[in-house]
């Protein structure tokens, strides 16, 4: 053993064999670094004998900071302070989601979460993600870091620094991404200085520069499974041997990006990038693209992209020369399940989601499929609806129950007395006179429809907001539901939303509680699906199911299909350490332009 050791950075040498394998560490030497400064929101330099102490008095204080870690920025503040919460909100643009927090320690997160064995398992490992905790009944921090929902996101220190902040009397950390809404994490000293310095009062910098920025990685334990939901930091990158010797780049949705680079018989997914709506957005995905590549020594000459015309990810593939598979949307989604269960032959697909363009032209999202992963046939769908607006009728939940009210004959000027009787009327004259229309079987619209229509969320402010409301205050002891019917529409089955609203707006009419009525709504399209899936099997003689896309994040959905399934003796898969939402979908480009690629 030998009896000095040397940073690898500066060459300085240690006598203390005790320090051995801190000094060894390239970013943990006292000659070089790193280096903590402290700033203004300017950017100013604030001399300090001891930036974290200064740091901790200064959230005690009420501030908010930005700290730089291990893949970039967080905005942080002190999470028992509402009025600073308020504030983060405010100053970040996101009135509503949920903020992640940083409890002290695991003792810190029992006090104010349930935690099971499994998601303690998880909390507690080296990867650090943050967890989805269920909050106790007697949960007492501040109502505004996760509004209307029942699940708190949690994670436990993974940095020197976050032990050393949570040190001394503060029990629980705000830890949100450093970013407006709607942007990349900032993960470079200057550039997070002008993005950030209208949010923040202060920056806690580090000296060490950040090349493959990354958000914290958010995962929940369902049916005792460990369930990814955006992979990231810990997580990434996920590697799976494949038989493909092909170097194949799959670009990924528009929404929750991720993409996926297969070389010399390995398949490697990135981390979660975020949405593609910003040229922010867009040049860190490209950039992200060119590192990823560059260090797995990948020249992709095959790309795999959605069949979406306008997706930024498509776009990046048509500025290429490469040759090109557009693969639908749905499909990817399907074929993400079936490589994570190694499934080959046909399955029954169940793919829910919000929005992905469908082999006809139309908006899919309540999809019941038939394949394999070279093909598939859309065996049934939900009843599609003539919705009015593009990301409006997205945002917007009421104007998608005002389009279904209308094509019910219902007047939804009764049924959406909070919305203003003039909005409605040019939804309803734009609809008649089909002024930017849309056919969508999507179920995530439909799921904002009922959420709408029993209010509980008229606009969102961030993706997928009504349905998760909704599902927070589903009332789990209702086992009831709603009629439906099963129908033949030409080569396909359609499930029929007409006795659905119906029983809702009757329910409505009979001052039955929304946590009731959500129930219901939740038990039907749980039963729906399981009847459906049965017809399914006479049919083509199939027994494997894969459940997939951002509708199955739903929980109770998840389990209450999961569960009734297998007790028709089903095979049961739905994705776990593959997300289950866009993220996912890359992976499942990839493969099916694998199988493309096998009958040239």
């Amino acid at each position: 053993m030998k009896d000095f050791v040397m940073c690898s950075q500066c060459e300085l040498e240690y006598h203390n064999p005790e320090s051995r394998r801190f000094h060894t560490q390239p970013n943990c030497c006292s000659n070089c670094g790193p280096t903590l400064t402290l700033t203004d929101k300017h950017g100013n330099v604030i001399e300090s004998s001891d930036s974290i102490q200064r740091v901790v008095e200064l959230i005690k204080a009420g501030n908010i900071i930005a700290i730089k870690g291990l893949g970039g920025f967080h905005m942080c503040c002190d999470a028992k302070n509402e009025l600073t919460v308020t504030e983060l909100r405010r100053r970040k643009n996101r009135p509503d989601k949920p903020l992640a927090v940083m409890m002290k320690n695991i003792d810190a997160a029992y006090k104010y979460c349930e935690i099971s064995e499994g998601e303690k398992a998880v909390l507690t490992s080296q990867k650090r993600p943050i967890v989805l905790l269920n909050k106790k009944i007697l949960y007492n921090l501040p109502d505004n870091i996760a509004p209307c929902q029942k699940r708190l996101g949690v994670m436990l220190p993974y940095l020197p620094l976050h032990y050393l902040l949570l040190k001394d009397g503060i029990e629980v950390l705000v830890m949100t991404s450093g970013n407006m809404s709607g942007e990349p994490i900032q993960y470079e000293n200057r550039e997070a200085i002008n993005h950030l310095k209208e949010i923040t009062d202060y920056f806690l910098l580090h000296d060490r520069n950040i090349h493959n920025p990354l958000d914290d990685s958010v995962v929940k334990v369902t049916l005792n499974r460990e369930m990814v939901s955006r992979r990231a930091r810990g997580y990434i990158p996920y590697v799976q041997h494949i038989c493909t010797k092909d170097e194949i780049l799959a670009l990924g949705a528009e929404q929750k990006n991720a993409f996926c680079v297969s070389r010399n018989g390995y398949v490697y997914l990135s981390q979660y990038l975020g949405d593609l709506k910003s040229m922010d957005s867009y040049d860190l995905y490209k950039k992200v693209i060119s590192n990823f590549t560059y260090l797995i020594g990948a020249s992709p000459h095959i790309y795999a992209h959605d069949l979406h015309p306008q997706y930024l990810s498509t776009g990046y593939a048509k500025d290429h020369q490469e040759f090109k598979i557009p693969v639908q949307h749905h499909h990817a989604h399907m074929v993400s399940c079936m490589f994570e269960h190694k499934l080959y032959k046909d399955v029954i697909g169940v793919v829910f989601d919000g929005t992905g363009l469908g082999t006809d032209g139309s908006i899919w999202g309540g999809e019941f499929l038939v394949g394999n992963r070279r093909s598939f046939k859309r065996v049934g769908c939900l009843k599609p609806v003539l919705l009015q607006g593009g990301d409006t009728a997205v945002k917007e939940p009421w104007k998608t129950a005002a389009c279904y009210s209308f094509d019910l004959g219902y007047d939804a000027k009764h049924y959406l007395p909070d919305v203003n009787v003039a909005d409605i009327e040019v939804v309803e004259q734009a609809i008649k006179s089909n002024f930017n229309c849309h056919w969508s079987s999507s179920m995530g619209r439909f799921f904002d429809c009922i959420s709408a229509i029993i209010g509980v969320r008229l606009h969102i402010s961030y993706d997928a907001q009504a349905p998760i409301e909704l599902e927070s205050i589903l009332d789990a002891t209702v086992d009831t539901s709603y009629d439906y019917y099963i129908q033949n529409y030409d080569t396909i089955f359609q499930f029929s939303y007409e006795s659905i609203i119906s029983g809702v707006l009757s329910d409505i009419e009979h001052n039955v509680s929304p946590s009731a009525i959500s129930a219901r709504f939740h038990n039907t399209i749980s039963n729906a699906v399981v009847d459906a899936v049965i017809r399914i099997r006479e049919e083509f003689s199939l027994n494997d199911v894969v459940l997939s896309g951002g509708v199955f994040k739903n929980t109770y959905l998840l389990e209450r299909v999961y569960r009734k399934l297998k007790d028709k003796g089903f095979n049961v898969y739905f994705n776990e350490q593959i997300p289950i939402n866009d993220s996912g979908i890359s992976l499942g480009q990839l493969m099916v332009a694998d199988e493309v690629i096998k009958e040239w």
